[in-house]
């Protein structure tokens, strides 16, 4: 599984605001200066995550992003799941599934997406930010 430019765009996005810390929102154009991102694409992706329930946004004049829940309560499956439209591998099975689709489908793609949601089910946006390997300043 490859994360996309708008799966990593959304996670950088979504790390920024959280060390930010504020209670003021964050204009995506400062975000977008400091990660070095397009601030159209950005733009893109922090609607996804607003309609998605992950970032609320004020309009206007002092308006931006913020994160609507803690760090601690935004899950690195949902958001990646969000962003990249359902990353499960399992299908529905077609009408006229043959004994080896089943086969795989069951013991292989419902494996991978167990495992695949344990690994992010479980590592939430404040796991991200004090991770060992996160080490600089924003």
């Amino acid at each position: 599984m490859k994360i996309s430019t708008r799966g990593r765009y959304g996670l950088r996005l979504l790390v920024d605001i959280a060390e930010q810390a504020t209670e003021a929102p964050i204009a995506l154009s400062a975000i977008a200066k400091r990660q070095n991102l397009s601030e159209k694409y950005l733009q893109q992706v922090a609607l996804l995550l607003a309609r998605g329930g992950v970032l609320t946004s004020v309009k206007g004049s002092g308006g931006g992003y913020s994160l609507a829940k803690r760090p601690e309560e935004i899950l690195m499956y949902n958001v990646l799941d969000l962003l990249e439209g359902n990353i499960a591998f399992e299908e529905e099975p077609p009408a006229n599934e043959t004994a080896v689709q089943q086969v795989i489908r069951h013991h292989f793609y419902r494996a991978v997406d167990r495992n695949v949601r344990t690994a992010f089910g479980e590592l939430n946006l404040a796991d991200v930010m004090k991770a060992d390997w996160f080490s600089y300043e924003i």
